[in-house]
């Protein structure tokens, strides 16, 4: 078999090594292009057939350039700069790394609710301001109550899981141990699934607002998903109830966020993700004590950019072995290109 040509598109220089000790036995030419524009991203694409994708936006103009190439590989769970729909008309199988940091996002979320719960960045700045005699109980209950702050209990509480994937049900996992109730939205899951994880799937996102003391966001940001939680969600929260997201910020409206937040419709929120990133200095969100923000690092630990790398190197093998992919976007292209063999742990 000739040498198949893999095309990496980046935006900062790759670290390559993890990546090719995965492909051992395969031939390849592969070659890296930092890409600063759609105009790069096409020339860097062509006579590739396997692209790596590291970051690089992939709107359909740019697929649509495609000419040979059979799958996009790309990092993370997100894959909301690819256009996947514009894929899988292109007969393209996209690719992402879901579950390299399943167990890290989930811990972060549950991180954030605990934080939430607790307050733990306001009672952080009142130690380290020397307030140390607001904090015993009497004066933490006035103290709470002068900056209009819940601190509720967790145990026996409700958390709502809207999407219940990998990420959703290792929270799930992790929230029982502290004795949450778990409840969730998804209207893609068998509800087998939902009664192994002693979840209850609930139909409607209006329940999931109206029942849960916290809400936790566990969904990939697409046409469908975007600013899926609104002004309507908000208004159905209970305003002792806080909402976590630590998946894209674009699932939620954020100026209705802040409005609920302003206007007291909800207690608080943690967020590791939004609208726009960096976060702009004028953003509402930073002044408000009930908020407590991670900057999109809910993923990260010492050894999981190492995992990353090695799934996108074995989901590299497996399609250039001629094996279907073990994450695939969009399953619909299955039905527009030739079969394949079974997926492998390599």
């Amino acid at each position: 078999m000739s040498k198949r040509n893999i095309s990496y598109i980046c935006v900062a220089e790759p670290n390559l090594g993890p990546i090719e000790n995965e492909l051992k036995g395969l031939e390849y030419n592969l070659s890296v292009h930092i890409c600063n524009s759609e105009g790069e991203t096409i020339e860097a694409i062509k006579g590739a057939d396997l692209i790596i994708n590291e970051g690089v936006p992939m709107p359909a103009s740019v697929i649509n350039e495609i000419d040979r190439a059979i799958s996009i590989v790309t990092f993370g769970h997100g894959f909301d700069k690819i256009d996947h729909a514009a894929a899988t008309s292109n007969n393209v199988m996209l690719t992402n790394t879901a579950g390299f940091c399943s167990e890290e996002v989930s811990n972060h979320a549950i991180m954030l609710l605990l934080s939430c719960a607790k307050h733990l960045n306001f009672l952080n700045t009142l130690i380290k301001s020397g307030q140390w005699d607001k904090a015993p109980s009497e004066g933490m209950r006035k103290y709470l109550a002068e900056k209009k702050l819940y601190m509720p209990p967790i145990y026996n509480q409700t958390l709502g899981l809207i999407g219940f994937g990998n990420i959703a049900r290792a929270t799930a996992r992790k929230a029982k141990a502290f004795g949450l109730k778990i409840i969730a939205y998804d209207p893609y899951v068998n509800p087998w699934v939902a009664r192994e994880y002693e979840v209850e799937l609930y139909s409607n996102l209006e329940s999931i607002a109206s029942k849960s003391d916290f809400v936790s966001i566990h969904l990939p940001l697409n046409n469908e998903t975007k600013k899926i939680i609104n002004q309507d969600f908000f208004k159905n929260m209970k305003n002792t109830a806080f909402i976590i997201n630590t998946c894209r910020g674009g699932t939620i409206d954020e100026k209705s966020l802040i409005d609920a937040l302003k206007k007291g419709y909800i207690a608080g929120a943690g967020l590791d993700v939004f609208e726009q990133e960096p976060i702009q200095d004028n953003n509402p969100l930073i002044e408000m004590p009930n908020v407590i923000m991670t900057p999109h690092t809910a993923g990260t630990s010492t050894g999981s950019d190492e995992i990353l790398y090695q799934y996108v190197g074995q989901e590299t093998y497996r399609i250039l072995n001629g094996q279907w992919p073990m994450s695939l976007v969009n399953p619909d292209v299955q039905s527009r290109i030739p079969n394949r063999n079974p997926a492998m742990s390599k």
